[in-house]
């Protein structure tokens, strides 16, 4: 059978961060805010752009705070993010560009599950990590809910007509994991990303270092 997987973006496959950050700073300069440090920053991301402006105004989730100012944060963060994503220079992790090139040499179903902005998501994904690799390509549409909802990825199984228990989910985050699981899906999480102190240790799921590492077991589960 061939390797079924499904990647997260930030924090797996792309060091994102400076990017995110810049253009976050901007839109809190918008509204006359303080700026975050890039530490503050990766700890609020991975829940989609409406947390992300809510925790960065303060406010511990988005269902805790007033519409109006996150809507317009939201909206300039819109605007600055996808003026400046490219000119932060978006970068794989050490590996990952190798190790998705070998997969799809090797035949793998791959895509690219994310909670960032569908159309940032996609030419982020084809300008940094390949046209041609991955398939499908999702970010946030509004035509899924958000991860942890396992509607998206059920449909990337439904998609490679493969039963969710064959597919793995690679991802750097507890939010990635839940995903994963409320989908009956195999897991593995890297131990680069964004997760800020959360102890991924406690998932119960094999959690790798490098790249090797990942490709060593992606080929144990699909043989």
């Amino acid at each position: 059978m061939k390797a079924a997987i499904v990647f997260d973006l930030d924090g797996t496959l792309v060091h994102s961060m400076p990017g995110i950050a810049v253009g976050l700073n901007c839109a809190l300069a918008c509204m006359g805010r303080s700026a975050l440090t890039q530490e503050r920053v990766a700890a609020i991301i991975g829940c989609g752009v409406r947390n992300l402006c809510a925790r960065a105004l303060g406010y511990n989730d988005e269902t805790s705070a007033p519409a109006e100012p996150v809507d317009e944060l939201i909206a300039h963060f819109r605007r600055e993010y996808s003026a400046c994503w490219r000119q932060t220079a978006p970068q794989p992790y050490p590996g990952m560009a190798e190790l998705v090139t070998e997969l799809a040499d090797d035949g793998a179903h791959l895509a690219v599950l994310s909670n960032k902005q569908h159309e940032i998501t996609y030419d982020m994904v084809r300008e940094v990590l390949g046209k041609h690799v991955f398939s499908p390509i999702i970010g946030h549409t509004g035509a899924f809910p958000r991860k942890p909802a396992p509607d998206a990825l059920l449909h990337i199984a439904k998609l490679w007509d493969i039963s969710p228990q064959q597919l793995t989910m690679v991802g750097d985050s507890l939010i990635d994991a839940s995903t994963a699981r409320a989908a009956g899906a195999q897991l593995i999480l890297v131990d680069w990303g964004y997760a800020q102190g959360k102890d991924l240790s406690t998932v119960g799921c094999p959690l790798v270092h490098t790249a090797a590492e990942l490709r060593l077991l992606l080929t144990r589960q699909a043989s």
